[in-house]
């Protein structure tokens, strides 16, 4: 069909030949990187990094210190809810027009990866963390050259990187989930599941105290699609080993490649809440803690329908509903409200009809929820799904957007696939300031240390800071 996205170029590398699921694996090996792959900005500036006690990695988004008001931006979506939301002030309304570039590090090849970035107290400053081909890099947030790079030892790093408790956590296409030393790139331990990983992975603390415990998707090749917990370095049931495996998806074959959101239900029930794959179609949540399946919510039947986005968990009691909120997006063009605790449907929005389907992540800021289409930016109510404003409709956003900015001059940052970087008002979506690139953007922005990184199909990552 015309809607189908088309592949990305890795999504083609085969995966046969697997490990059996669950095996441990120690390989891949961390190097310094050379400098030469890093430009600065035509003045050779660079920002300062923070303060190495602004913000303790692995603690996610929202914890700071009140002096520095730097956040960390751990994992996609900004954390394990996927709000997409960084309380940081520096790029604001009044400050966005003003956006330089201020370096680029050339990875060499295209990257999906959204970048994570975290301040890694023993080495007293921000890294970020992006993958590209068979490498995920560690460059230092204010410029410089990789602290280290990281070589998988098959396929390829479709995932973004998730940093929880001074961990980076990031899948391959060929099955293995890795975690490795977040200041050092020393692998610490890695865990096959035997199916390509395409879903960025989410981690948070355990709810039964054992320490970290990181939830994953797969689709199937070599082995059937599954949902996987798997714990943590650290953890008391072990290093990289399976908690639980949920395969019973109502279609076969199943399989995920959204971004699992976590959150608490209304009867303080952990849920880790995915999209699923072709020809099953639908939004699961699943108990964290066991795996069980809570509900199922079925989108669609047409074809190449799947959901793909990452969902948006809103808590219970948020924007009066007692239950909590997801909000997902299927790439039948419908933006859907699902009961958190019930997965009944709250209510569904129809987008403008495009040509490729959806399959960006959402914003979730006050009461209205903002995402990225194949028919532009969509400001949505969150408690009616009225629009609120549509914005580039002729551009297509694969890019989940990025919102900064205090209270009342509050910009959205994302990326488009025809190579436009925007900074849009979140209020009106007038836009604020535009770049022009090479290539488009699969992978969303992250914005933390007082600017924006992006990571283009040009295989650049790329740092704007306000110059005023």
């Amino acid at each position: 069909m015309s809607r189908l996205i088309p592949f990305r170029p890795a999504l083609v590398i085969a995966t046969g030949g697997a490990a059996l699921a669950g095996a441990l694996a120690v390989a891949g090996t961390a190097a310094a990187a050379p400098g030469s792959g890093v430009t600065r900005d035509a003045a050779g500036m660079a920002r300062s990094p923070a303060s190495a006690g602004a913000i303790l990695a692995g603690r996610g988004s929202g914890h700071r210190s009140a002096s520095s008001a730097i956040y960390n931006w751990p994992m996609f979506g900004a954390g394990p809810a996927h709000f997409g939301v960084s309380a940081e002030t520096a790029i604001s309304i009044a400050t966005a027009p003003s956006l330089t570039a201020r370096w680029t590090a050339r990875l060499g090849t295209p990257s999906y990866t959204s970048p994570a970035v975290v301040t890694i107290g023993s080495l007293g400053k921000a890294l970020v963390y992006a993958g590209a081909n068979n490498i995920l890099y560690a460059y230092p947030a204010g410029g410089g050259a990789a602290v280290w790079t990281y070589k998988i030892a098959a396929g390829v790093v479709e995932t973004s990187p998730a940093v929880f408790a001074g961990v980076v956590y990031f899948g391959s296409t060929s099955g293995t989930l890795y975690a490795v030393n977040a200041a050092t790139g020393a692998l610490m331990c890695s865990f096959n599941t035997g199916a390509p990983i395409l879903a960025s992975p989410v981690v948070v603390n355990a709810a039964d105290g054992s320490g970290p415990v990181v939830y994953d998707g797969t689709v199937p090749g070599g082995a059937p699609g599954a949902e996987w917990a798997i714990y943590g370095p650290g953890n008391k049931h072990g290093s990289c080993t399976k908690g639980w495996e949920f395969t019973a998806f109502a279609v076969s074959p199943g399989g995920s490649w959204s971004s699992p959101a976590y959150g608490l239900d209304a009867n303080g029930v952990p849920l880790l809440v995915f999209g699923s794959k072709d020809d099953d179609d639908s939004v699961y949540a699943l108990n964290a803690n066991t795996g069980a399946l809570v509900w199922r919510y079925r989108t669609s039947t047409l074809d190449l329908a799947d959901v793909g986005a990452a969902p948006t968990v809103s808590p219970p009691g948020r924007n009066g509903f007692a239950d909590g909120v997801v909000y997902v997006t299927g790439k039948d063009k419908v933006v859907y409200a699902l009961d958190l605790t019930t997965g009944k449907l709250i209510w569904k929005h129809a987008l403008a009809k495009g040509t490729h389907g959806d399959l960006a992540g959402s914003a979730l800021v006050g009461s209205r929820v903002y995402l990225g289409s194949d028919t532009g930016v969509y400001a949505l109510n969150a408690v009616t799904g009225a629009l609120v404003w549509n914005v580039l409709a002729q551009e297509t956003f694969y890019a989940s957007p990025a919102v900064t900015g205090p209270a009342g001059q509050q910009v959205l940052m994302i990326g488009d696939t025809t190579a436009h970087l925007y900074a849009l008002s979140l209020a009106s979506g007038a836009m604020l300031w535009t770049q022009q690139l090479s290539t488009g953007f699969f992978a969303s922005p992250a914005v933390s240390q007082g600017a924006v990184y992006t990571l283009g199909l040009d295989g650049r990552l790329r740092s704007y800071a306000p110059s005023s």
